[in-house]
């Protein structure tokens, strides 16, 4: 019988048996579910993990870097304070002027400020970074083992080849993009975020949640399931359990789910692999040479209708260092 990892439970748990499907390798494996808190988990890490990252795995594709000049940063930053709920005369001036900035819900809710240090823990090459710096962010740091290399941006975004218990530093906020899925330990990573974060301040952690409608209906060909890559597919209860034994506070848990449960599911349903899944996201044709408008509607409305329930197949969990 398996042990649980997070609560070390090791009775009455499920076995499942799942395959890679996202580069079609179809390689088995064998998963468990946890009797007592619910999170999903490998039996065995794959000898050579490091096989099911190729160069064109989403997170490692180059970014677009458009040029930043001095007079459009400044005006973005501006209106990046007045979004934010800072005071500031020129932003509310920006702000009337240009619009406000699109930017992420996660940020506000997380109390995060434009001069707050950001890091971002599993950042492939910082596509994400990138994206929060072109918004008027400045002190933004990421870290990713699997990279090839230390990469230093020229407008001051700065991403190392480290773990998390190699890193030294303390942050504001720092953020998980689904990413904890992905860690061998993550009693010990949890750990390493209380140690990296501030007092009085969050750490996001964002990931696919196996207590949810699309794991019950799917099971093993439930997309984010995405044998071996992901490790752990935690419950909100395994997530809250971390949390107590980190001396973390879960603040709160909100829904993010998108269609992709559905109509990627369906297609590993059919045995089709989605090598290139972030093309299928970008690409209205691609989904639609399989599914119809009105099926992606529904998925689109059903994805909605399950975070609204707390039944999504993904959350945002907002972590809180007193």
């Amino acid at each position: 019988m398996s042990k649980c990892k997070i609560c070390n439970n090791s009775e009455a748990s499920k076995t499942y048996i799942a395959r890679e499907m996202m580069f079609g390798y179809g390689d088995e494996f064998e998963y468990f579910e946890c009797s007592e808190c619910g999170c999903l988990q490998i039996k065995l890490f794959p000898n050579n993990l490091a096989k099911y990252y190729s160069p064109d795995y989403m997170s490692f594709c180059k970014p677009n870097i458009p040029k930043l000049f001095f007079p459009i940063s400044f005006i973005k930053q501006r209106r990046l304070r007045y979004s934010l709920g800072e005071k500031d005369l020129y932003g509310i001036l920006f702000s009337k002027i240009f619009g406000n900035p699109s930017i992420p819900v996660w940020l506000p809710k997380a109390e995060v400020k434009s001069d707050y240090s950001i890091l971002d823990v599993g950042c492939g090459v910082g596509r994400l970074l990138l994206r929060l710096r072109r918004k008027g962010f400045y002190n933004l740091t990421g870290i990713d083992p699997f990279i090839k290399d230390n990469i230093f941006y020229k407008n001051g975004v700065q991403i190392y080849k480290k773990y998390l218990e190699e890193f030294e530093g303390q942050f504001d906020f720092i953020m998980l993009h689904h990413s904890l899925e992905h860690m061998p330990d993550p009693l010990s990573s949890i750990k390493e975020l209380y140690r990296l974060v501030k007092p009085k301040r969050y750490v996001l952690i964002r990931i696919p949640i196996v207590s949810s409608f699309a794991w019950r209906k799917y099971r093993t060909n439930w997309i984010q399931l995405d044998a071996p890559r992901h490790l752990f597919l935690h419950s909100v209860k395994s997530i809250q359990i971390l949390a107590d034994k980190t001396n973390f506070k879960v603040a709160d848990v909100v829904y993010d789910s998108k269609s992709v449960q559905f109509w990627g599911s369906e297609l590993y349903e059919k045995q089709i692999e989605v090598k290139k899944r972030h093309s299928f996201y970008s690409n209205i044709k691609k989904r639609q040479s399989f599914f119809s408008k009105k099926e992606l509607q529904k998925y689109e409305q059903k994805a909605k209708e399950l975070n609204a329930q707390k039944d999504g197949d993904q959350a945002c969990f907002y972590l809180y260092k007193e």
